[in-house]
């Protein structure tokens, strides 16, 4: 018998998993293809680098993103979420194994007719064993080392994440400081023109109206001031929360925005399924729930145990009988499903269900990455025109201030269209502040959507 439970574990094998391009296929609606090229344009050929971040040339980001992968509270429960998954990989592993234990107690029995105590000792030690005739065991093992897989991938992904939020939320620290910044210098040139304004009134060359259109300009400047330096205090305390720090915003940020570096290389949209983690994670989850699906599948055939128990009994009742206190036991139990009202069955079919929800969520994955990827090199484009002609469009407003300015202190000049002009100036500045903005936070995004690891790691690389 145990030669023949040995040659049908050893014969007993898993389905082989499906491959990547079964599943990709078959997550994916008919007539879905990946394209050879990125449909959107692209200046910069080659295969996609990592170390993201130091392109940005940005030491105190650097330092920043840093302190966040240490303290950073979110990625520590996804730690610990990863080394929970971990262990249960070893629970459902050991299935596999024989379980041994031990067991011993001593109990004392009075007699009231007799002049003594009858003490009695038993110490067994058991083992049982079940073999993995069909592979049910395997299956489920391999389904936790797929689950474990998929969580590690989820822990490296939340990892570039954090990265990407981070720098992102850095620079938008310094847009709001840098717009500060230029609404205290339009306010003081508010306050210059109302200076201006109430000496030519004083001297009787304007009437009241450019004194209270000046100062009008001028509170609504300050208000606005008022506004983004609430918004500031809020990015920074943002800021401190992701480093783990008490929000007090206390962090100083950078007066002006990095440069923004070349255009990154895109690589092909084939290799985004192993370099994005989040996306190879889904991949896992699909060969995990296969492997349930096994397990289910498995579990409608008969299972075997194997036990043995040994040890040694000595009580009074045995020395009185002459007995041998040594005892062995071993045996050879079957169970084989019958009826179990549908349990089983439904088993199965919930497996299938789950196995088809993860395949699906393959393809909403892939599709929504390669999406992500395409709108960020369309907004590298559109954003870079953007820029271009908005900063040319800057320093024609900047001279048409200079020279109107000019012209009013010569009393050639009217003072509305020169708060008008200066108007629009600001408004300018502030645009192409939050463009700046716009094209670091797309570049980080398109860092992350092309799968780019931060630190010079690849970013799928697993803990």
């Amino acid at each position: 018998m145990a030669a023949l439970l040995l040659t049908a574990v050893l014969s007993g094998c898993l389905s082989k998993a499906p491959s990547q391009k079964s599943v990709l296929d078959q997550s994916l609606p008919q007539g879905t293809t990946v394209p050879p090229a990125w449909q959107a344009e692209t200046r910069a050929a080659g295969d996609v680098e990592n170390e993201w971040l130091r392109s940005f040339q940005d030491p105190e980001l650097d330092a920043v993103v840093a302190e966040a992968m240490v303290r950073n509270l979110d990625l520590a429960q996804a730690a610990a979420q990863l080394e929970t998954v971990r262990q249960r990989v070893i629970v459902v592993s050991s299935q596999l194994k024989p379980q041994v234990g031990l067991g011993a107690n001593v109990s004392t029995l009075r007699d009231a007719d007799q002049p003594s105590n009858y003490t009695g000792a038993r110490g067994l030690l058991g083992i049982s064993w079940e073999p993995d005739i069909w592979g049910k065991l395997r299956a489920q093992r391999e389904a936790a080392r797929q689950e474990y897989q998929a969580a590690a991938l989820e822990y490296a992904w939340a990892r570039q994440s954090l990265a990407a939020t981070t720098a992102k939320c850095w620079y938008q620290a310094v847009a709001l400081r840098r717009m500060a910044e230029i609404q205290q210098q339009t306010v003081e040139a508010y306050a210059e023109l109302l200076r201006l304004a109430g000496i030519r009134q004083a001297a009787g060359k304007v009437a009241g109206l450019d004194v209270a259109e000046a100062a009008a300009n001028l509170d609504e400047m300050r208000s606005e001031l008022s506004q983004t330096q609430g918004l500031l205090q809020s990015a920074r305390r943002n800021l401190e929360v992701l480093l783990g720090r008490y929000p007090a915003a206390a962090l100083e940020v950078r007066h002006e925005f990095a440069t923004l570096p070349p255009p990154v290389p895109a690589g092909l949209p084939s290799s985004l399924l192993e370099r994005r983690p989040d996306v190879a994670a889904a991949e896992r989850g699909v060969l995990a729930a296969f492997y349930g699906h096994e397990a289910a599948r498995l579990n409608l055939l008969p299972s075997f145990v194997l036990t043995f128990d040994g040890g040694r009994m000595n009580d009074h009742v045995l020395s009185v009988l002459r007995l041998n206190p040594w005892l062995y036991h071993a045996a050879l139990g079957m169970n084989v499903p019958i009826y179990t009202g549908g349990r089983l069955s439904a088993e199965v079919k919930i497996a299938t269900a789950i196995q088809q929800k993860s395949v699906a969520s393959y393809g909403s994955a892939i599709l929504a990455a390669f999406q992500e990827v395409e709108d960020g090199l369309t907004n590298e484009r559109i954003l870079g025109e953007q820029f271009s002609h908005l900063e040319s469009a800057l320093k024609q407003r900047a001279e048409s201030v200079r020279l109107a300015t000019i012209k009013y202190k010569a009393g050639a000049y009217d003072l509305l269209p020169v708060l008008q002009l200066q108007t629009s100036q600001y408004e300018t500045q502030i645009q192409m502040i939050k463009l700046r903005n716009s094209r670091l936070a797309n570049r980080i995004d398109l860092q992350l959507a092309l799968g780019s690891g931060f630190d010079g790691s690849p970013a799928a690389a697993r803990p």
